[in-house]
């Protein structure tokens, strides 16, 4: 069972959004807040059991962005997958920059956002396709820094891979390697790319064209 919390403002969609993870087997419904600091005030202070957060970004006051930075310092067990109906690019890396696990938009189906609740559940990153073709294509290629050291052929292989949502289990598979030499290449790439999170490499990769 996957505990899912909801952090949304517009109370037709958290109540909609409440009872369809109530059909789901796969779903407990940990609860709901309608601002950033309500969220905080239940999962920091009163420590309420989560597993991934469902996070709007324009919240009243606090927004989504600050306030999964705020949780994912306190609270790091926590996934965040940001839901929103927000497309903008700075918006969509300062999201990942800040912790997010996932980025789905609000109009694309429920089922994407069961995806990516999945996806961070399990530890990997989740980019709406969408977004993913925004990124790909709208970001310019920047290289880098003269103090960092550039990816190898088989780093870069696996951060593509990473990128696309797969486990450390199905890298390894896909790349024909073994679980702990898949781990020992990620711990290289988030060095390499001074990144904190997978997601934050998939982004910082992507902001510098390397992938």
């Amino acid at each position: 069972m996957i505990r899912v919390f909801l952090v949304e403002d517009h109370v037709l969609m958290r109540t909609g959004l409440r009872k369809t993870f109530g059909t789901l087997p796969e779903i407990e419904f940990a609860g709901d807040a309608g601002s950033a600091e309500d969220a905080l005030r239940m999962l920091i202070d009163q420590a309420l059991p989560a597993d991934v957060v469902i996070m709007d970004i324009g919240l009243p006051g606090e927004s989504g962005i600050q306030a999964t930075r705020v949780l994912r310092e306190a609270r790091p067990e926590i996934r965040v997958v940001m839901y929103t109906v927000h497309r903008v690019e700075d918006e969509i890396f300062a999201s990942f920059s800040a912790g997010a696990d996932g980025y789905c938009l609000k109009d694309t189906s429920v089922d994407s956002l069961i995806l990516a609740i999945k996806a961070a559940s399990m530890g990997s990153l989740y980019l709406d396709p969408a977004i993913a073709h925004l990124a790909l294509h709208r970001i310019s290629a920047k290289t880098f820094p003269a103090q960092q050291t550039p990816l190898s052929v088989r780093e870069t292989e696996i951060l593509k891979l990473l990128a696309d949502g797969l486990s450390n289990r199905e890298i390894g598979e896909a790349a024909g390697i073994s679980l702990s030499t898949v781990k020992a290449h990620i711990q290289s790439i988030l060095t390499k790319l001074s990144a904190t999170t997978r997601a934050d490499a998939a982004v910082k990769a992507l902001k510098k064209g390397l992938i």
